[in-house]
């Protein structure tokens, strides 16, 4: 899961008093204790709030012992670290000129939409082009994130693909799970903005593929084959439940009127 504004993020979630399906245990472990770190105060204290607001959450089949050691560890962690940006906040991630150029010189829109996000990973992760994964789920995510839908043969074939053509790297050890790539210079034009962490490989198929658009709604690519789909902002589905959405309210206005 990728968060631009990680501060902004747990405040909603800790007013709303509900965690996301979409993320960790263990990574909401995380956001709470920086939320509430106060080097000044006794360490315990913030344990203790952890445990306290996991337990607000009612997360199904959550159990605290289980959890016990990965609080403790996060929190002795914040003390030992020096560093003053304990959050990540990022208003948007750049793709720089010459990034989207290595994009467009690749043959087909599969590489180029898993390629497009690797950029947008890198830049995220701020780990000198490094994109590195746990498992093999940790991989299909970022498929999934590009919208690449493969079988496992074929997502290793794209990715020797890349390999073999000198546009990703692998690390030291014999497996595809940590990819390196070349980052181009920041002092070059920001050629895109990524603002909103979904859907990035339609991202790049709705904005720089000619003759198509992504649905403002669901991130979805639209081709364009008329005047009218290049207006409308959302696609045939959507579109469609935006209008149930408005005749809705249009009814239940005129009514109170």
């Amino acid at each position: 899961m990728y968060i631009l504004n990680e501060k902004e993020y747990i405040r909603e979630i800790l007013v709303s008093g509900n965690k996301p399906d979409n993320i960790s245990n263990g990574y909401l472990i995380t956001l709470i204790a920086k939320y509430y770190f106060d080097r000044g105060k006794d360490p315990n204290i913030l344990i203790d709030t952890i445990k306290a607001k996991m337990l607000e959450f009612n997360i199904e089949g959550y159990q605290e012992y289980r959890y016990a050691n990965k609080i403790k560890k996060t929190c002795i962690d914040l003390y030992d670290s020096e560093s003053k940006n304990l959050f990540r906040e990022l208003e948007y991630v750049p793709i720089y000129e010459k990034e989207l150029k290595v994009v467009e010189s690749l043959p087909n829109d599969r590489q180029k939409k898993f390629m497009f996000t690797l950029f947008a990973i890198a830049r995220y992760m701020n780990s000198e082009g490094w994109i590195n994964k746990k498992d093999s789920k940790g991989l299909s995510e970022v498929f999934k994130l590009a919208n690449v839908t493969l079988s496992s043969d074929k997502k290793n074939e794209l990715l020797h693909e890349l390999y073999s053509n000198g546009y990703i790297h692998f690390g030291k050890k014999v497996n595809n799970l940590n990819i390196k790539i070349d980052l181009g210079d920041t002092d070059d034009d920001i050629a895109y903005k990524v603002t909103q962490f979904e859907n990035i490989g339609n991202q790049y198929i709705g904005n720089f593929k000619k003759g198509y658009k992504q649905c403002k709604q669901c991130g979805k690519k639209i081709k364009i084959v008329s005047k009218n789909d290049g207006s409308s902002l959302y696609c045939k589905k959507c579109k469609h439940d935006k209008q149930l959405e408005w005749s809705k309210k249009s009814y239940y206005k005129s009514i109170e009127t």
